[in-house]
């Protein structure tokens, strides 16, 4: 009996499952949001209903030439106690005479409700309802208002009634349907992993087994045979793999032992190799040069031996030095710069295979990538120009002060206290630096210990908050923790990410007008917990974004010396964030706000109390 051959359609199994999936959780979210919005839409109609004969009830208390708030505030607590609902009274122009919730100093101290949107659709339209967030008790509130008119002839304005009722049972409600609905989808996505895996493990086992004989081929070992128990495309490729190892077999016995050496040299080696034939043709490249194709030339496809390095490469310069050193025989060096994406500098080294009296038989072509050694070289010398002009700056302010108050400054009470204040100023700006230098230099060397506890990531931002707190009410800065209350512990140095985000605030503190906002969230990962500390402040330019970690680098140096900045506080963050497994990045749009990233490790459950 012939054995049934698997179709391949059957491999697109997990797809329909994926599609199924898919499906029916947007169905499910469609249904739960029609099923809030006709429930809001009932609680509203009959909002509406209490709202109209609130508003009758307190048309004659609005018409007085001048209305009793008093009066008018107990008989909101008597309506919001009888319909069960927030009641609001509001006059002409926005001032809350009455409120259901409030009474005495904090009714007077409620906002002019003149803007709120429920009020200006009802004045625009004749009913207005809006929800959202309530300022005063902090819940999600359903908000319906109504214009109350005079009876009189002309129907005068008297004011705005508005009712407010709690949306936490709903969202309770459809809190506790999502939660369902992600359960039901778990557990049909676990049914289809576990389909799939049993799909997979049907399909893969005789492909596992041609991997293993392909392995063994891969070390030399041809006399062992592919057994195939199956009649499909499997079974026909272990019949060609079998063919071919045995026609293969007494070739590759005479070479292995040389091409085994070569390969092993050529693929350890982090150096591109191309070994160019007498006309210009590549007949060998290692993995490296492979690797480094596309980023030199931007060529996506390695299949390049059997070409010539005039089609491959197509780098004049490069193109050049190869011609020059095929016609005088003689080895060579130099350093070129190309690339598609950021330019990479390499030292090119170019030896001839033999040396002949008419022609070269052959080049090697060594590729070293000294890009970051010349970025070293770089850094190296931007550090020490940076750090001799940070020092020489304060210093020369101190010997120019110095000098003043030796030639007789120093006899003039008021000229001295400031020249003597200045001078203590830059001297704290010198401790200063130093300071900032010598801890990361210890950061970098591992001299700074970091302690590995699980603590809170709320709590660190709270305490931040709370140090700089002088700092933002002196800007008159808005500060927003969005921080959920189950976000799990993190592991580090408590002290050292406090100094993080104290230098993260500080910065957008500084660089943020007056009467800015500085929002600072956090939300858990598989793995890490991703904190953003964002402002609405200046921003950086896109060409200033790259090197903002550097140390002493900044964007604008006449206002980071007036705010007082060493240029070494992103410096520091980035190192003390690398030092706990995490990473630090920035996205900023000149005149749009900064916003920084910050990735910490998650508390292993190894580390938590009465876990380990």
């Amino acid at each position: 009996m012939t054995p049934i051959r698997l179709p391949l359609q059957w491999k697109v199994l997990l797809g329909y499952l994926v599609v199924a999936s898919v499906g029916l959780g947007m169905a499910g979210w469609l249904a739960l949001d029609a099923m809030e919005e006709s429930v809001t839409a009932q609680l509203q109609a009959g909002l509406t209903a209490q709202a109209r004969i609130a508003a009758r009830l307190f048309a004659g208390p609005l018409a007085s030439a001048q209305p009793d708030s008093s009066a008018i505030d107990s008989m909101a607590d008597r309506v919001g106690d009888d319909v069960h609902a927030r009641v609001t009274v509001i006059n002409p122009d926005g001032l809350v005479l009455g409120d259901s919730y409030e009474s005495g100093d904090a009714l007077r101290r409620m906002d002019n409700h003149a803007s709120r949107p429920e009020v200006r659709q009802a004045l625009a339209e004749g009913i207005g309802a809006s929800v959202r967030l309530s300022d005063t008790v902090n819940i999600r509130m359903l908000n319906l208002a109504l214009p109350v008119r005079s009876l009189e002839p002309g129907n005068r304005l008297l004011g705005f009634i508005r009712l407010s009722i709690p949306l936490t049972e709903i969202d309770a409600r459809n809190h506790a349907l999502r939660s369902l609905l992600l359960t039901a989808l778990g557990g049909a996505f676990v049914f289809s992993l576990c389909l799939s895996y049993l799909v997979a493990r049907t399909i893969t086992r005789p492909l596992g087994e041609m991997v293993t004989a392909a392995r063994r081929m891969a070390r030399g070992e041809f006399r062992g045979k592919i057994r195939a128990q199956s009649n499909d495309e499997v079974a026909d490729l272990a019949g060609v793999l079998n063919q071919m190892a045995a026609a293969i077999d007494e070739m590759i016995r005479s070479l292995s032992d040389d091409r085994a050496k070569m390969a092993a040299t050529l693929t350890a080696m982090q150096e591109g190799v191309i070994v160019l034939a007498h006309t210009g043709a590549i007949t060998l490249m290692n993995p490296s040069m492979t690797r480094m194709m596309e980023r030199l030339v931007g060529r996506k496809d390695a299949d390049v031996v059997g070409r010539t390095y005039l089609e491959v490469t197509r780098h004049t310069r490069l193109n050049d030095f190869i011609t020059r050193v095929l016609a005088e025989g003689a080895p060579a060096a130099t350093e070129i710069t190309f690339g598609t994406g950021p330019e990479r500098t390499f030292q090119v080294q170019a030896s001839p295979l033999a040396q002949s009296a008419d022609r070269s038989p052959g080049l090697v072509v060594v590729f070293h990538d000294i890009t970051d050694l010349r970025r070293l070289e770089q850094v190296r010398k931007d550090f020490v120009a940076n750090v001799s002009h940070e020092l020489r700056t304060p210093l020369t302010a101190i010997k120019g002060y110095i000098e003043a108050l030796q030639e007789g400054a120093f006899d003039d009470q008021a000229q001295r206290d400031q020249f003597l204040g200045t001078i203590r100023k830059q001297t704290d700006r010198l401790n200063l630096i130093i300071t900032d230098l010598l801890l990361l230099a210890k950061i970098e060397s591992g001299q700074v210990p970091l302690k590995q506890e699980p603590l809170s990531l709320a709590g660190v931002i709270d305490r931040t908050v709370s140090l700089l707190r002088r700092q933002l009410e002196q800007k008159r800065h808005t500060v927003q923790v969005h921080i959920p209350e189950d976000l799990p512990l993190i592991f580090g140095d408590e002290e050292r990410l406090a100094q993080v985000f104290s230098n993260l605030l500080d910065n957008a503190i500084k660089y943020t007008p007056d009467h800015g906002t500085i929002t600072i969230t956090a939300e858990a990962g598989d793995d890490f917990i991703v904190a953003h500390v964002e402002d609405t402040g200046i921003g950086i330019p896109l060409n200033d974004l790259s090197r903002i970690f550097e140390r002493f680098y900044r964007v604008d140096k006449a206002r980071s010396r007036e705010l007082g900045g060493t240029g070494l506080g992103l410096s520091i963050v980035k190192h003390l964030v690398e030092g706990h497994g995490g990473t630090v990045t920035v996205e900023s749009l000149p005149g749009r706000g900064t916003k920084f990233r910050v990735m910490l490790p998650v508390a292993p459950a190894s580390a938590l109390p009465g876990l380990a």
